[in-house]
């Protein structure tokens, strides 16, 4: 899979389960030099504190001037790690829109579930042009691409839409 992103293959990749997914979201993650956008249920704990995807999420986080953006779908991990870091690294940045953290609403689930048939799958993309798509986020089954600027595209467009209609979620008191 290494090969496939130094290569920025468009090839589609295919993965599943929560090593897996911790894998390749270090991958991703590593490869990512400007931007990501991230829909997921609420950047539970159980799979980002993951040894490989926790410590390339903090090495991306020591580059000031990248920006990620993450749509939650709850906020049931508000007080928990790795939701903590990324509201301590908003402060310590003076909340300058290069790290956000939103709350999906109603209206945001049905613009993403309109657009998968109506599931509501988990969803990343990486520089405008690597993606990962979950189909079936509770087994961490995704696919996804290191080189796809079209499919990217359309993910991004649905993100910023989504993105534009949530509310901001702040870190607990």
């Amino acid at each position: 899979m290494t090969k496939l992103v130094k290569e920025k293959s468009p090839l589609l990749f295919s993965n599943g389960g929560k090593e897996y997914a911790s894998i390749l979201m270090s991958i991703l993650l590593k490869n990512t030099s400007k931007s990501i956008c991230m829909f997921c249920e609420g950047f539970k704990p159980d799979l980002i504190t993951e040894t490989d995807y926790w410590e390339a999420l903090s090495e991306y986080l020591t580059h000031t001037e990248r920006t990620l953006r993450v749509l939650v779908n709850s906020n049931a991990y508000v007080d928990k790690e790795p939701l903590k870091t990324l509201f301590a690294k908003q402060a310590e940045r003076n909340n300058d829109d290069t790290i956000q953290i939103r709350l999906i609403t109603e209206e945001g689930r049905k613009d993403i579930m309109g657009q998968f048939n109506g599931a509501l799958n988990n969803f990343a993309v990486f520089d405008d042009d690597m993606y990962r798509l979950e189909y079936e986020p509770s087994e961490y089954k995704a696919f996804g691409s290191f080189n796809n600027p079209e499919d990217a595209k359309l993910l991004l467009e649905l993100f910023n839409k989504v993105f534009e209609k949530s509310e901001q979620l702040n870190g607990a008191a």
